[in-house]
């Protein structure tokens, strides 16, 4: 069954931009954060792939900042993509959006990036395969930012972790109760692995850097560059 918001948040894809600041802490820096780190890596003129790209609010944000580039969005859940189309539609032929899942063949590009999304593969193996795809469909010297969620293993850090993103949703009014309920149901799609797997699956796939660039409570950015062609003598 290809993955929908509206069943996995019960959130309408129309409510979701809303939705997500309500049970993400700092969303927005995080997304913040990312873009800066695609503007400071990716080339003028780039061919980006937003991986899982939803509502397209990253896309926009991309390429608002990088008035050359072009967005490849890739989601499953048309309504999702409904939404994407009317947000990026003012860009013209800048994007394209695909109805295709992640695990699909990538297109080249000189930049992939994903929020939110990669955190729906179970098993690290298979995330592991995941990132050797985005590796090969990068052009050499390209980048990965990915924006997603990464909670310990141990128990009681992993504990610690849960309470925190508790309290950072109680802001927005939900209360821990209700965060619990949401943990609870989340977990039938979603694994969060510890950072330190994540970047070794990373290295594993080929990577010849990365690097966790922020974080803040369960969130964090992982940032993975394919190496570049050999210099010519």
């Amino acid at each position: 069954m290809a993955h929908s918001v509206k069943r996995h948040l019960d959130v309408d894809a129309a409510a979701y931009d809303v939705a997500i600041r309500r049970f993400i802490p700092y969303y927005d820096d995080m997304l913040a954060t990312g873009i800066e780190l695609l503007a400071s890596s990716a080339p003028p003129g780039a061919h980006i792939l937003d991986l899982g790209g939803g509502t397209g609010a990253l896309s926009a944000a991309v390429l608002g900042a990088l008035p050359e580039a072009r967005v490849t969005l890739l989601d499953v859940d048309r309504a999702m993509l409904d939404e994407a189309r009317r947000r990026l539609a003012r860009f013209g032929d800048r994007v394209e959006l695909r109805e295709a899942s992640f695990l699909d063949p990538l297109p080249a590009a000189d930049a992939v990036m994903a929020s939110l999304a990669l955190h729906h593969v179970h098993d690290l193996g298979a995330k592991t395969d995941v990132y050797l795809a985005i590796h090969d469909a990068l052009t050499p010297g390209g980048v990965f930012v990915n924006l997603d969620a990464a909670v310990s293993e141990g128990t009681r850090l992993r504990a610690l972790t849960f309470r925190r993103w508790a309290a950072g949703m109680a802001e927005h009014g939900i209360t821990e109760a209700e965060a619990r309920g949401h943990f609870a149901a989340w977990a039938d799609e979603d694994r969060y692995f510890p950072l330190d797997e994540e970047l070794a699956a990373l290295r594993r796939a080929g990577f010849a850097e990365v690097e966790c660039f922020w974080r803040r409570g369960a969130s964090a950015i992982c940032c993975a560059l394919r190496a570049p062609l050999p210099a010519q003598p």
